[in-house]
């Protein structure tokens, strides 16, 4: 069998039993964490509402939820309303070796798909998940460099594939009608590299809305019976991995372990709510910094040696020191840090206007230089070498894995108040009551007969 063939194959066989205990609870605190970062991010600025609005007025009434809202629409709608909620605050779950957001696609497709068809079970939900995180994580690995040189923006279009054959295992469709599937989404999904390098563009916070979109449609499209299948969707001379790789791409390393090991296990939670490539600079220097009581006038520079993967959080310079846009400072390290050294901290009200207005902290970023390692290895990607000359001396620090990540998690206290914090931020109110319901129903969410449940106290 050709790449796709297997692949289609073991998601489409895949079964709830064929899952360890382990893989199912880091599922389950991804479900928590995705759904409590798209709830989040309703109470963002106006340009989510917009998103959410234009889904409303073309897709009418549904039954299909959109976060936060009263309003129900359709599932390709709903998908694109929650979608574009997904990656909004760039506070979702992340993978330390596919540089990917493995459920930033699926969550939004797999909640419109249950709602749509409405007799899923909790199972049912959690195997799509993982199904299809597994597989974001192992699309990722098969490409041999970094595509965006080649204009590619990856999560996303990862991530739409892989939402679509987890959606056809949730949806118990054949491995024939989960090729057509692939092929109409391989027709549709895209997302541009020059979002790391708009200034002030948001597409890089809205992305995803699209990706979920194009899967659901694919999804729900294939299930009605139309031959699209390619020959090799993923391995074909014209494939996927030839189109966006350039042919760059090791099939072994998409398909090592299939079946065994779960990537969805792997998955790492952030505890900042920015690119994951800027968590080891944060780390690090809040350490030395609370360590060894530096004051803010005492640092004189900040110095960084990293992986390649470091240079899009840095450069272009011009950009990254002085961004314009939410989005942007999320994907810079210098304000990050910035904001980090005058307030103490990285949390959710560090992205705001009134954060981007405040030149103190593009000033307090500029003292951020750096080197980028180009014999560290994409298993070293997160890997941050940090010096930091002060008026009391220089200050050192290695940090090789990022908090949240399998060798150095957060604790289920930091997990659950990450939750809390981010349902304070929702358009909609809710109690802590209904909070700690949500939260409950989820960690017993393979319980239940019927998925939707859980939705509707959202």
């Amino acid at each position: 069998m050709n790449i796709t063939s297997r692949l289609v194959k073991h998601t489409a066989n895949l079964r709830y039993e064929d899952l360890s205990k382990s893989v199912i609870e880091v599922q389950k605190k991804s479900i928590a964490d995705s759904i409590a970062c798209m709830i989040a991010a309703t109470g963002a600025d106006r340009g989510i509402h917009a998103v959410y609005d234009t889904a409303f007025e073309l897709g009418g009434p549904g039954n299909c939820t959109m976060f936060s809202s009263m309003r129900k629409t359709t599932p390709m709608m709903a998908a694109l309303a929650n979608g574009a909620l997904s990656h909004f605050l760039d506070f979702e779950d992340s993978h330390e070796l596919a540089l990917v957001h493995p459920n930033e696609v699926s969550m939004p497709v797999m909640v419109a798909l249950a709602e749509y068809e409405g007799t899923r079970s909790g199972k049912d939900f959690l195997t799509a998940l993982v199904a299809a995180s597994d597989i974001c994580c192992r699309l990722d690995f098969g490409i041999s460099e970094d595509v965006l040189k080649y204009g590619w923006n990856m999560p996303p279009i990862h991530g739409g594939m892989s939402a679509v054959m987890g959606a056809c295992n949730f949806l118990g469709l054949s491995e024939e009608q989960t090729l057509d599937a692939i092929a109409m989404n391989m027709s549709q999904v895209t997302s541009s590299g020059e979002a790391a390098f708009s200034s002030e563009s948001v597409i890089r916070s809205i992305r995803d809305g699209f990706a979920a979109q194009a899967s659901v449609l694919s999804v729900l499209t294939a299930a009605k019976g139309i031959s699209t299948k390619f020959n090799d969707a993923f391995g074909g001379d014209n494939g996927y991995f030839h189109a966006y790789a350039r042919d760059a791409y090791t099939p072994d390393k998409v398909l090592e372990g299939l079946g065994e090991i779960f990537q969805s296990e792997y998955i790492s939670f952030k505890p900042w709510p920015c690119c994951r490539a800027t968590h080891t600079s944060i780390e690090g220097v809040q350490n030395i910094i609370e360590e060894n009581d530096i004051k803010t006038e005492d640092i004189e520079e900040i110095h960084l040696t990293l992986h390649e993967v470091g240079r899009m959080v840095l450069e272009p310079r011009e950009i990254k020191y002085n961004p314009k846009t939410a989005a942007m400072a999320k994907f810079s390290i210098p304000f990050a840090l910035g904001t980090l050294i005058k307030y103490g901290k990285v949390d959710l009200h560090s992205f705001s206007q009134e954060r981007l207005d405040d030149r103190e902290i593009c000033e307090l970023g500029s003292k951020v230089s750096y080197k980028i390692d180009n014999e560290l290895t994409k298993e070293e990607n997160k890997l941050t070498d940090i010096i930091i000359k002060t008026k009391k001396g220089q200050f050192n620090r290695t940090v090789n894995h990022p908090l949240g990540c399998r060798e150095n998690p957060m604790s289920e206290q930091h997990m659950l108040d990450k939750f809390r914090s981010c349902m304070s931020f929702a358009r909609k109110p809710y109690t802590d009551k209904q909070v700690d319901s949500i939260f409950d129903m989820i960690n017993h969410i393979d319980e239940l007969d019927n998925v939707c449940e859980l939705f509707e106290l959202l």
